[in-house]
């Protein structure tokens, strides 16, 4: 039967400085007997849509389902594991934290840490285009359409909010390493209005991201070889003692940093 087949396309113009990705995978024929794969929270928001069967999602808290025909994961504050349950068959868009509200009409805070169903998005218009992304002949058409579902979106609910764009962009350039209280100093705004206003176009508050993007840093630093021991590695990325370190790692990834890289099929 073969590999399943991973893919990432070109990004038009007119969505470039949006999307980080767009990517498909597929399979020539059903898949059940796969190792489930653990995916760790990444700062990003994925759209997906299935045009084969669905996979299982197991989440953190002991729960599973079949993923919907087409669904938005929101910002990640624990890791979900994901698993083939027939024919592989889906394109996806990654988007940016600091992008991805712009093609939603409301807040993400409602699709925070979850699998959620596109139609309670896109409403009405998510049924279209998953019909359609369906039914395509072949990857180019697929994509055709994604392209167009998300200009369309874009054009519709394009907005920005350049206090929360400042505030992605200083915690990600210092992996985490700033408090509210130095952002909020930094930018010019209050506790309160940065952290509603940032919930509504991130999903989650901006401690809990400064959270995350220090425990990617950490990752990055881990996967790079950069640090000869694990406490380097916790002081480097900003954590104030190894327990802290392994404290943010068993939340986000369900592990030690010791045991990522003996862990079967991890995706970060």
């Amino acid at each position: 039967m073969g590999e399943p087949r991973y893919r990432e396309y070109p990004i038009r113009a007119v969505l470039a400085s949006f999307i980080k990705c767009i990517w498909s995978l597929e399979s020539d024929g059903p898949v059940y007997d796969a190792v489930p794969e653990r995916i760790l929270p990444d700062g990003c928001v994925e759209l997906v849509f299935h045009f084969h069967d669905p996979f299982r999602t197991h989440f953190a808290n002991g729960e599973s389902t079949i993923q919907p025909q087409s669904f938005v994961v929101g910002q990640m504050k624990r890791f979900l594991e994901i698993a083939p349950a027939g024919r592989i068959g889906f394109v996806a868009v990654r988007f940016s934290a600091r992008n991805a509200y712009r093609f939603f009409p409301e807040s993400l805070r409602e699709i925070a840490d979850g699998v959620v169903d596109l139609a309670s998005v896109w409403k009405q218009d998510a049924d279209e285009w998953t019909e359609r992304v369906s039914f395509a002949r072949g990857m180019n058409e697929r994509l055709r359409i994604m392209e167009q579902a998300l200009v369309e979106t874009l054009c519709r609910n394009d907005r920005a909010d350049r206090l929360v764009d400042r505030c992605l962009q200083l915690t990600e350039a210092r992996g985490g390493q700033s408090s509210v209280a130095q952002l909020v100093s930094e930018i010019g705004t209050s506790s309160r209005q940065l952290t509603r206003r940032f919930q509504n176009a991130v999903g989650i508050s901006p401690k809990e991201f400064a959270r995350v993007s220090r425990f990617l840093c950490a990752l990055r630093y881990l996967r790079d070889g950069k640090h000869e021991t694990l406490t380097e590695t916790a002081h480097a990325s900003g954590y104030f003692d190894q327990a802290h370190f392994n404290h943010d790692f068993r939340e986000f990834a369900g592990m030690t940093p010791r045991e990522l890289f003996t862990f079967p099929n991890v995706a970060f």
